[in-house]
C-alpha cells in the first residue's frame, strides 16, 4: 500500500467515527440543555471539561506508543511491541490515577470555592467532579489504546472505539434525564460509558497484538520514557489554551454563562475531528520515511496534505462563521444565538488558523522530536494566561475568545515558520502558492452566496439549502483549480 493509500485510508476510518458522534450529539445536546436547563446543563459540562484535566496526565506517553508501537509493527518484532504497552498503560493510566486522586480529594473545594456553582448544587457539584475523576481513570485505558490502534495502523479499532464512546455518553445522560434521575444519574452513567468503552478498546488491543509477528525484541522505558516526555510539555500547553478558557469562565463569571459559551466550543471541537484526524494519520507515515529521501519527498507530501485538509475544512469554518446567529437559534434557541454568537464565531477563526498548525506537528514527530512543538504550544497557552484573567471578566465570553484567538495566532505564525524553514526547506510563497489558491478562491465564491443570503434562512430547511448551495459551488471552484495529480488520486480513490 502507498504512503499516499495508507494516509488516505487512516483519515477516512477516523472520520467515519467522528461523523456518527457528531450526528449524535446535534440532536441530543439540544434535548439535554431544555432538560436540564442551562445551569445544570453546565454542571455536566464542567464534569466533562474536569476528567479531560485528569486525561493530560500521561507525561507524553501516548506519542512514544504511536512511534515505538508503529515501529515495532514494521519490524514484527512483538516483544518491543509488549514492552511499548507495558510503558505506555504505567504513563497514561498510572498518570490518569494520581490526577484523579488529587481530583477526588480536592471535589468539594473546587466546587465551593474555585467555580461558580450555585449553593443549591454544591453537592451534585463535588460529586460530578468526583465522577470525573472516576471516568477519567477508565477513559484514560481507551486514549492507551488508541494509541496503540493508531501505531499498529487499526484505525478501524481507534473509530469503533471512538464512536461507542461518543453513542453511550450522550445517550446515557439522556436516559438519565428520561427517568427523571437528574444530575446524580447522569454522572453515574458517564463513569460507566467509560467503564465500557475502556473494556472493548482492551478486548480490541489483545486481539491486534496477536497480529504482529513473534520475533522478540526489546524496549526499555529509558527510551520509550526519553522520547515520550517531549511531547507532554504540547499536551499541558494544549490543556491550558484549549480548555482552561471554560475554566476561567466558570470560575470568573456563572455557570450559565459557561454553557453558553462551552456548548458552542464543543461543536467546534466536533469539526475539529478531521484536521486532528488527518495530522494523527500522518505521523507514522513521515516517521516511515527513510533519512537519504531528503527534504523535498516529506516536502511533497506535506503540500498535497495541506491543500487537501484545508480545501475540506475550510468550507465548514466558512460556513459556520457566516450563519453562526442562524445556526445557534435553530439547534439551541434564541439565548445562544444572542450571547454567544461573537464569542463563536472568534472561536471558528481561532480554529481556522490552528488548521495550520496540525500537520506541521506531524511533521516535526515524525521527522524530529517533540521539543518545538511544546515551545510553540506554551508560548501559545502563556499568552492565553496573560490575557484571560483580565479580559474575561471585563469581556466575558468574547473576551475568553479574542484571548485564545490573539495566542493562536502569535504561536501558529512562528511555528510553522519553523518547521517550513528547518524541517521541509519550504518557503511561505511556496506554500501558498500550492496550497492556498484553490480553497480561498472557493471561500470567496462560497460567501459571495451565503452573506447576502443568510437572512433568508427561517428554519432547517432553508439553512440546509443554503448550505448545500454554497458547498457545491465551493466544490466546483475548489476542483477546478486542484492540481492535475491531486484530482487523478482523489478519482481513483473517491467511491462513486
Amino acid at each position: 500500500m502507498s504512503r499516499g493509500d495508507r494516509f488516505a485510508r487512516s483519515v477516512g476510518w477516523g472520520l467515519a467515527g467522528q461523523a456518527g458522534v457528531a450526528a449524535i450529539n446535534l440532536l441530543v445536546i439540544p434535548i439535554l440543555v431544555r432538560g436540564f436547563g442551562v445551569e445544570a446543563y453546565g454542571l455536566y459540562l464542567l464534569m466533562q471539561a474536569a476528567a479531560g484535566w485528569v486525561g493530560a496526565v500521561h507525561f507524553g506517553a501516548g506519542a512514544g506508543l504511536v512511534r515505538f508501537a508503529s515501529q515495532s509493527h514494521a519490524e514484527g518484532k512483538r516483544g518491543a511491541l509488549d514492552d511499548s504497552l507495558r510503558h505506555g498503560a504505567l504513563l497514561i493510566v498510572g498518570g490518569a490515577a494520581l490526577g484523579a486522586a488529587v481530583l477526588w480529594a480536592a471535589a468539594p473545594a473546587l466546587a465551593g470555592k474555585v467555580f461558580t456553582v450555585p449553593g443549591y448544587y454544591q453537592a451534585h457539584g463535588a460529586w460530578m467532579i468526583r465522577a470525573a475523576a472516576l471516568g477519567a481513570v477508565f477513559a484514560s485505558v481507551t486514549a492507551w489504546a488508541a494509541a496503540a490502534f493508531q501505531g499498529l495502523h487499526l484505525f478501524q479499532w481507534q473509530s469503533a472505539a471512538a464512536v461507542l464512546q461518543g453513542l453511550l455518553l450522550p445517550l446515557g445522560v439522556l436516559g438519565a434525564l428520561a427517568i427523571g434521575r437528574g444530575l446524580g444519574a447522569a454522572a453515574a452513567s458517564f463513569v460507566a460509558a467509560h467503564a465500557l468503552v475502556a473494556l472493548f478498546s482492551v478486548f480490541g488491543l489483545r486481539r491486534a497484538r496477536l497480529s504482529v509477528p513473534d520475533h522478540g525484541g526489546k524496549l526499555s522505558f529509558a527510551v520509550f520514557g526519553r522520547y515520550s516526555i517531549g511531547f507532554w510539555p504540547v499536551s499541558l500547553a494544549q490543556l491550558v489554551s484549549g480548555q482552561l478558557d471554560r475554566a476561567f469562565v466558570a470560575g470568573l463569571r456563572s455557570m450559565s454563562e459557561f454553557t453558553l459559551y462551552a456548548v458552542p466550543a464543543g461543536l467546534l471541537s466536533r469539526v475539529q475531528a478531521l484536521p486532528v484526524t488527518a495530522a494523527a494519520a500522518l505521523v507514522p507515515v513521515m516517521g516511515g520515511l527513510a533519512a537519504h529521501e531528503g527534504p523535498e519527498t516529506p516536502a511533497r507530501l506535506y503540500l498535497r496534505a495541506s491543500r487537501t485538509l484545508i480545501g475540506l475544512i475550510a468550507p465548514a469554518y466558512a460556513l459556520l462563521f457566516c450563519l453562526m446567529p442562524q445556526f445557534l437559534s435553530l439547534w439551541l434557541g434564541g439565548g445562544f444565538g444572542d450571547v454567544s454568537v461573537w464569542p463563536a464565531r472568534l472561536l471558528v477563526a481561532t480554529h481556522a488558523i490552528a488548521l495550520f498548525s496540525y500537520l506541521p506537528n506531524s511533521v516535526a514527530a515524525g521527522r524530529k522530536d517533540g521539543w518545538w512543538p511544546s515551545a510553540a504550544a506554551w508560548l501559545q497557552a502563556l499568552v492565553c494566561l496573560a490575557l484571560w484573567p483580565w479580559m474575561v471578566p471585563r469581556w466575558g465570553l468574547l473576551g475568553a475568545a479574542l484571548g485564545g484567538l490573539i495566542a493562536q495566532g502569535i504561536a501558529t505564525l512562528l511555528f510553522v515558520s519553523f518547521v517550513h524553514a528547518r524541517l521541509l526547506a519550504l518557503t511561505w510563497l511556496r506554500f501558498a502558492r500550492e496550497t492556498m489558491i484553490p480553497a480561498s478562491a472557493g471561500v470567496v465564491v462560497l460567501l459571495a452566496l451565503a452573506w447576502p443570503l443568510r437572512v433568508r434562512v427561517t428554519g432547517w430547511i432553508s439553512f440546509f439549502a443554503l448550505c448545500a448551495a454554497a458547498g457545491a459551488l465551493y466544490t466546483m471552484v475548489f476542483w477546478r483549480l486542484l492540481p492535475a495529480d491531486d484530482r487523478r488520486f482523489l478519482r481513483s480513490r473517491l467511491p462513486f
